[in-house]
């Protein structure tokens, strides 16, 4: 039957080769009929037909097209979705290529069939995260905050189901970068002897239709597969931008896919913790906030003194040193995130090694280097700071940042200002 409409609908065609209707059915039935190039070979005469520049086959297997306006570019991926060139759940995405913006035109590049229909396979689960508490420097009352959070929860359900609460759910882990959030998510797992699934922005964002979501389901899917487990999704602003901060509809889809994903919470996800990171909480959609979702936030401020010590006693324990005065340094370095002290002491490791292979010995490291190395480090949480500063004076008005607020007004914050 296929074979015969076909036939017909080429013969149609030969006595009305105008007939766009016509084009666009011969199209479709060749898709059905498993002939995809041909297929595309019939869309191309569509785009001819319409005056616009012929698509090019990218060897990759995309099929790219120049076209001058939004309107054309959003009628090439209406008819490639009817056509079945595209493969895709959701509506009309595309990834457009401003590179042509001077001549004002629009490159819209999609997946062919075969290049897009298989999702990412996210295989970065940890059956055992293998670190603990004691492995992250400080941070006690983020600790305490987590284990009656989250680990408790967990570890006694019973408890919890007394009175009416249950395991499980979503945390955002919020705070200046560099400063351990996804050290913590792992340890979490490790307190709790849980898998871990560490799904990263690059395993998920794709630039073709429907593979973002996809990649997402599959790594739900492969959590709760692993459940009772804890994935932590990184960059949570990436993958969930705000949509009223959103320019187009392209990206709005896999907050949509991130929501329904959450909203199982309860029950599939029963024995599921969804732990999540973002620099930027400002820029994560509100909906991802809400009570059943990320309602459970925790500010991961910059190490203390007494945090900054114990880091620095981790990034030393296996290098040679003598006369190191810890606590001096750890005072010195007011708002050092965990990656700045890191980047301090492989800067004064460098020149430790400097100095060995000029004096062809091999000498401890010492304050010296240290202090050095000090001078040449700038904390990178003070423009993180600043930011957060304007978010906290002019759009707190629901009090969603008071403890950056009161972390603002510390000691620590006002030494570094002097």
């Amino acid at each position: 039957m296929t074979v015969d409409r076909i036939s017909a609908l080429r013969k149609a065609l030969e006595l009305s080769p105008d007939n766009h209707v016509l084009r666009l059915l011969l199209a479709e039935a060749l898709r059905d009929s498993g002939q995809t190039e041909k297929a595309i070979a019939e869309y191309e005469s569509l785009l001819m037909a319409n005056q616009l520049p012929p698509a090019e086959m990218i060897p990759a297997g995309e099929l790219a097209l120049v076209v001058n306006n939004t309107a054309l570019a959003a009628r090439f991926l209406d008819a490639a979705l009817r056509a079945g060139i595209v493969a895709g759940t959701a509506a009309l995405q595309t990834k457009l290529d401003a590179c042509m913006a001077a001549q004002g035109a629009i490159r819209v590049i999609l997946p062919t069939r075969g290049t897009a229909d298989a999702p990412r396979n996210v295989d970065h689960l940890e059956k055992q995260a293998g670190i603990s508490f004691v492995s992250v420097g400080g941070l006690d009352e983020v600790k305490k905050t987590i284990h009656r959070l989250i680990i408790l929860p967990l570890m006694r359900p019973d408890l919890y189901q007394r009175y009416g609460k249950k395991p499980g759910g979503g945390v955002l882990l919020y705070g200046p970068p560099g400063c351990g959030k996804t050290l913590l998510a792992r340890a979490t797992a490790g307190e709790c002897q849980l898998p871990f699934l560490n799904v990263r922005i690059e395993d998920i964002l794709d630039p073709y239709m429907g593979v973002s979501e996809r990649n997402l389901h599959e790594a739900f899917a492969q959590a709760r597969a692993n459940a009772p487990c804890v994935v932590f999704i990184d960059e949570l602003d990436a993958m969930a931008y705000a949509r009223r901060k959103q320019g187009s509809s392209a990206a709005r889809t896999l907050v949509d896919q991130m929501l329904q994903e959450l909203d199982a919470i309860g029950a599939e996800n029963r024995s599921l913790l969804v732990m999540a990171a973002t620099n930027a909480p400002w820029d994560v959609d509100d909906t991802l906030l809400r009570p059943g979702r990320f309602d459970r936030r925790i500010f991961v401020p910059p190490p203390d003194e007494t945090a900054r010590t114990q880091i620095l006693k981790l990034l030393l324990f296996q290098i040679p040193s003598a006369g190191l005065d810890l606590r001096r340094l750890a005072q010195s370095t007011p708002l050092f995130s965990g990656a700045d002290l890191r980047a301090l002491v492989e800067q004064a490791v460098d020149l430790i090694i400097d100095e060995a292979l000029s004096n062809q010995t091999e000498p401890p490291l010492t304050m010296r280097q240290l202090d050095i190395a000090q001078m040449r480090v700038r904390p990178t949480t003070l423009d993180w700071l600043e930011r957060a500063r304007n978010y906290v004076e002019f759009a707190n008005r629901d009090d969603r940042y008071t403890e950056i607020a009161a972390f603002l007004q510390s000691r620590e914050v006002r030494q570094r200002k002097r």
